[in-house]
């Protein structure tokens, strides 16, 4: 008999999921399980292909595989062909979340504690996170969460270890279902966590708080990514742990020279020297000012890129002057 598509075997198409493919098989396993079919030849047939087909598709590698090459796969067979027989229930771990935390420069530079709510899936406190009372090891698969699967492909003869199709890989089952969870093994939870944000952090940078995930049935929480998303700054903008900004001058300040006052990120001034004859265009830098590096006292540079501040509007007698400073200018450039 011909081989079927192993995606027409599960019923799903090539853009299915991996919920998809499970959930697809389990329907199918349960279906055509020969112990519920009185040993059914037609249905043993059927349920060793559908065990077949989801030992592919299930693994990434393996489907991947089997994509680009078909049944032909030469390293898709070397990936099957094995016997095993002794194994153990995998360990199940629940979904990871990110939480974005919005800094300002001043946090960066000062280090912050932020306190956040979010919602997540734990672990049902009425049934311990399995789902039911009176738990008792899986007749199915012995308490493992694995039944071992034998049949015949092109392959030779593959015994692949699956997921207990009867316990859902936990490796128990229990006799009554919990009312508060309804079997989930999980309950959503308002979670509160104070995040403490130390000085120095970038753009993207994450840090992990292990157990703040999602809960899963039988398992562990996943963690709780966090990540830093930085807000621009009024003034500065940042460029490593340097900070860079623009002043606007008058003419005459960028001709003669001058002082200025400048706010530093740390909430202080510093009093600077323009130097005589500047160019729009043209850096200054004042040391040691800028933005601490992570985990450590270091600190980056202020930059300061010089430009002129054009008036929008003039009276007449300041105008008048600009004017007879452009003919002045003009004679001199001749001479």
């Amino acid at each position: 008999m011909a081989k079927r598509d192993y995606y027409e075997v599960l019923g799903v198409n090539k853009s299915a999921t991996a919920d998809e493919i499970k959930k697809s098989y389990r329907k199918l396993a349960k279906e055509l399980h020969p112990d519920k079919n009185n040993g059914s030849k037609e249905a043993e047939d059927k349920f060793k292909e559908v065990s077949e087909a989801y030992e592919v598709l299930s693994d990434k590698d393996k489907k991947e595989n089997y994509d680009r090459f078909g049944y032909n796969s030469s390293r898709m067979g070397q990936q099957s062909r094995y016997q095993q027989t002794n194994f153990t229930r995998q360990h199940r771990t629940g979904n990871d979340m990110q939480l974005i935390v919005k800094v300002t420069l001043d946090d960066v530079y000062n280090g912050v504690k932020k306190t956040y709510k979010y919602k997540r899936n734990d672990k049902c406190t009425d049934c311990n996170g399995i789902g039911g009372h009176d738990s008792h090891n899986c007749s199915e698969c012995g308490g493992s969460g694995v039944i071992l699967q034998t049949f015949n492909t092109p392959f030779g003869q593959i015994s692949q270890p699956i997921p207990c199709y009867s316990c859902e890989g936990m490796g128990i089952t229990y006799d009554r279902q919990c009312t508060t969870c309804h079997g989930s093994g999980v309950k959503q939870v308002e979670e509160t966590i104070e995040v403490e944000i130390p000085s120095g952090v970038v753009e993207d940078m994450v840090f992990v708080m292990n157990g703040k995930g999602h809960g899963i049935k039988g398992g562990d929480n996943g963690d709780l990514h966090i990540k830093i998303h930085e807000l621009p700054h009024s003034t500065y903008l940042r460029s490593g742990n340097d900070l860079k900004m623009t002043l606007k001058l008058q003419y005459p300040q960028l001709i003669l020279g001058g002082k200025v006052d400048i706010d530093t990120i740390d909430g202080g001034k510093i009093r600077m020297s323009i130097p005589e004859y500047s160019d729009v265009g043209s850096q200054l830098r004042i040391q040691n000012k800028g933005l601490k590096a992570f985990n450590s006292e270091t600190r980056g540079d202020v930059l300061i890129t010089l430009s002129v501040d054009i008036p929008k509007t003039l009276d007449d007698d300041t105008k008048a002057l600009i004017i007879d400073l452009k003919e002045k200018l003009e004679k001199t450039e001749k001479v």
